[in-house]
């Protein structure tokens, strides 16, 4: 398992909501009902290995993509700190090849953050969801 098969599966592995999920590289997919899957995946927005942002995609088997989302860490958990006291938006940095970290470290509290986030998306498109908010 690489670095971002372990943050996507410590995001991502025990969500009720997400059923058969298998992690490959910087991308993880599983299923939400009969119809839907849901593709999670790191994705740099600006500079070549700054994965500044997960991109959720919502699949439907015959019919494709349903819906799109990039989501940057930054506006979800906000900036940090870097140790030369500069403020940036947070990403994972791939210095090399097997060689990956978070340029600054987040709490497990900011990636739960990021997971509830991207969950409270994905669960929008999980039939008994939309069944709720039509009632």
């Amino acid at each position: 398992m690489n670095f971002f098969e372990g943050e996507l599966r410590q995001m991502f592995g025990n969500a009720e909501s997400i059923s058969d999920a298998k992690f490959v590289g910087k991308t993880m997919l599983g299923k939400l009902d009969d119809d839907l899957l849901v593709k999670a995946q790191f994705i740099s927005t600006n500079i070549s290995k700054h994965y500044d942002a997960i991109q959720i995609s919502i699949l439907n088997r015959t019919d494709g993509v349903v819906d799109k989302e990039t989501m940057l860490f930054g506006d979800i958990i906000g900036t940090k700190m870097t140790r030369c006291s500069d403020k940036v938006n947070p990403y994972m940095w791939e210095e090399c090849v097997g060689k990956a970290y978070w340029y600054t470290p987040l709490t497990i509290s900011e990636k739960a953050q990021i997971s509830d986030t991207v969950l409270d998306y994905v669960e929008m498109f999980q039939e008994n969801s939309l069944a709720m908010q039509f009632k």
